[in-house]
């Protein structure tokens, strides 16, 4: 599948253990591949042995499988199937999964429960408990036409039996005085446990006064049958809180479905939907829609790890729904992450002091770390829209707010679709560019200062477009990495790039090492290790020339994990670099704890319009820190004489630049180890 945004697994693992809570069963599938699958510890999606029809006891795919049909519309299906005389109700509902390694995946959540329906009434279990026989006795015999009844004489064995019977007990019909464990310890037990809470309690006793009952109702009771029992009464007591706990349990499958489990705010399908009932109920109102986000907010998450994450996110929810509530109407809820949609009447003026009082808020929240929310807005023109498509352009607008300080709110224009057109065309060749070997590997050589001889390069792709030519990487580059397209194109590099490098040491040649990029995408891939070593294998290399280029702000998002990444990677031999350093929040602190080897710093890293000279100070100071920690440094942008000068004089060891050569096709850098090996002869 491609990467792409979508709901992280973190958040999903979450989602289904709370509705493991609630649900006799629940499950994750790939319906396209017809199978069960789990999540693992780190994230990675793991396919369960055998077919996910196997539950139901086909032997192939179900004619009527809502989680395909959930998959194709978007939206929650259910059925009703009978299994062994048992009758289950399923909940299907889809969902992008962001794996741990960055990639999206189309999945089902399906949750099941065991039911009954009206004409199972004979199969339905009641547990009648009461320490006095001869009113278990009473009970069987009003009941026993319609229910199986199982008897326990005190709360302890009540328990056993409703654990021994986990999800078969209709209804439990309760004594209050009882030895061991009275009526009372037993409602309290119920309505503790996640599973068992929606069974219905019917408490018989002799005593009707309001105290006792509200003790009761505290306690768990559904209701109340007195003592000496009423046939009449009992059944139709019995049969009516059966109904109820049936049709609460099918509301709290509804509130799951419809509401975000950490925020209790509408979830991404229901705020769609509640949007589109406003707009299409109020064809004379101008509406906008509104997507609102906290920037840089994995850094907090970083910081501070995830449960202070998800406090501030439900503080963030409450807010949100502050300020949408000073609408005339308003629909609001989390569609992911730190994602939050507001569908209201266009009012710019509101909008505008929603995001200053939301700005106030987060300062109020944690005054020691600076956030501010970043606010997109599509004033909504064309009403046939798909509020899906809403919201991509209300994201399209709060791009170009992201990352800079007190930025306003970035409202939509056509411009934006034409360019996401433009990049949809891309990644929609992207593919077949991959299977028809369009990318070519164009080499940039390193060049030694001290020799001024060329020590190696850096392999760079280009994208040889067979209509329109060579595309821009500046193009394509950074519409692979938004949807994780990135990670498939970072190992046709590498393998191409080894491949190279095998050819040129069967023919004889003594290649240098050679650097290759590693996206971000794929520095949370499990297998990165794992795949690098096989490609090394595969064509007879040494690690040591095959070098890693990382960008710094990739060691930001997940610190830990990224330092864990790198020293492994050093131990199975590779060289790391550490690209564009420099550009991230902070760089001498990342160099503390990063055991990188090489340290990459752009030229324009100096900057423009310095008089004072204090960017070379600067940069000398980090060339002289680097010497100091025993690392090379490689200033790339290299263009004129007086760079190159000025970075020969402050100790610099290698560049990279337009001054000594341009990126070139891999043949035209051949040509030249061949004339190196020509004279070296």
């Amino acid at each position: 599948m491609d990467a792409g945004t979508g709901m992280k697994w973190r958040e999903l693992r979450q989602m289904l253990t709370t509705a493991d809570k609630i649900f006799d069963m629940v499950r994750l599938v790939d319906p396209m591949k017809m199978c069960e699958v789990s999540l693992s510890e780190d994230g990675r999606l793991v396919e369960v042995d055998g077919n996910c029809y196997d539950f139901w006891k086909h032997n192939t795919k179900c004619s009527n499988c809502t989680s395909l049909c959930s998959l194709n519309l978007g939206c929650s299906a259910s059925k009703n199937e009978k299994v062994d005389g048992c009758s289950y109700h399923m909940l299907s509902e889809s969902v992008d999964l962001t794996d741990g390694s960055g990639k999206t995946w189309k999945l089902v959540i399906e949750m099941i429960s065991q039911t009954v329906g009206e004409a199972e009434s004979l199969q339905s279990t009641v547990l009648v408990v009461d320490d006095q026989e001869v009113y278990r006795m009473i009970i069987k015999e009003i009941l026993h036409e319609e229910y199986v009844v199982l008897e326990a004489e005190n709360g302890r064995q009540a328990l056993d039996i409703l654990a021994e019977h986990e999800g078969q007990i209709a209804a439990v019909i309760l004594d209050l005085m009882m030895p061991e464990m009275d009526g009372y310890e037993v409602m309290r037990h119920i309505s503790s446990d996640g599973r068992r809470r929606n069974i219905p309690v019917l408490v018989t006793t002799g005593e009707t006064d309001i105290e006792n009952e509200r003790k009761c109702l505290e306690a768990g009771a559904w209701d109340f049958v007195a003592k000496p029992i009423n046939r009449d009464t009992l059944r139709l007591r019995l049969k009516n809180i059966i109904g109820r706990s049936r049709f609460d349990y099918q509301k709290q499958e509804r509130y799951l479905v419809e509401h975000d489990q950490l925020t209790s705010l509408y979830s991404r399908i229901k705020l769609f939907e509640q949007a589109r009932r406003m707009i299409e109920a109020n064809p004379e109102k101008q509406y906008a829609f509104i997507r609102i986000d906290l920037d840089r907010f994995h850094l907090y998450n970083s910081f501070f790890g995830e449960n202070e994450g998800d406090k501030l996110l439900v503080y963030f929810a409450k807010k949100i729904k502050d300020n949408a509530e000073v609408f005339p109407e308003a629909v609001f809820g989390r569609i992911e992450a730190d994602i939050f949609g507001i569908c209201c009447p266009y009012q710019e003026e509101k909008i505008a002091a929603m995001r200053e009082n939301l700005l106030v808020d987060l300062q109020k929240y944690n005054d020691t770390y600076y956030m501010e929310p970043s606010i997109g807005v599509y004033v909504i023109g064309d009403r046939q829209l798909p509020v899906e498509e809403m919201y991509d352009r209300a994201s399209m607008a709060v791009e170009p707010c992201k990352h800079k300080f007190m930025a306003d709110v970035g409202y939509y224009d056509e411009h934006m679709t034409n360019k996401l057109r433009v990049e949809q065309e891309l990644m929609n060749e992207a593919q077949k560019a991959l299977d028809e070997e369009q990318f070519v590997v164009y080499l940039q050589p390193k060049t030694n200062l001290r020799t001024e001889k060329h020590y190696g390069a850096e392999a760079l792709v280009r994208w040889k477009h067979p209509d329109k030519g060579m595309v821009s990487p500046g193009k394509f580059i950074p519409v692979f990495e938004s949807n994780g397209f990135i990670g498939r194109l970072d190992f046709y590099m590498w393998e191409h790039t080894c491949r190279l490098l095998h050819k040129w040491i069967e023919e004889g040649l003594d290649p240098a090492p050679v650097s290759v990029n590693v996206s971000r995408a794929n520095m949370y891939n499990p297998n990165l290790i794992e795949n690098l070593k096989e490609l090394i294998q595969k064509y007879s290399l040494p690690a040591k020339l095959l070098q890693l280029e990382l960008t710094e702000s990739a060691f930001m998002d997940d610190p830990d994990m990224m330092i864990a990444k790198v020293k492994e990677l050093r131990e199975s031999g590779f060289t790391v670099l550490m690209d564009d350093f420099g550009s991230g929040y902070s760089s001498l602190n990342t160099l503390k704890d990063i055991p990188v080897d090489i340290l990459k710093v752009d030229m324009k890293f100096l900057g423009t319009g310095d008089k004072d000279g204090r960017s070379e100070r600067i940069l000398a100071s980090v060339i002289q820190m680097a010497t100091l920690l025993e690392l090379a440094v490689i200033v790339e942008g290299v263009e004129t004489k007086e760079q190159k000068d000025f970075l020969e004089s402050i100790g610099c060891d290698y560049v990279q630049g337009f001054y000594y050569a341009r990126p070139m096709p891999w043949q035209e850098y051949e040509e030249g180890l061949r004339n190196l090996d020509r004279r070296s002869s």
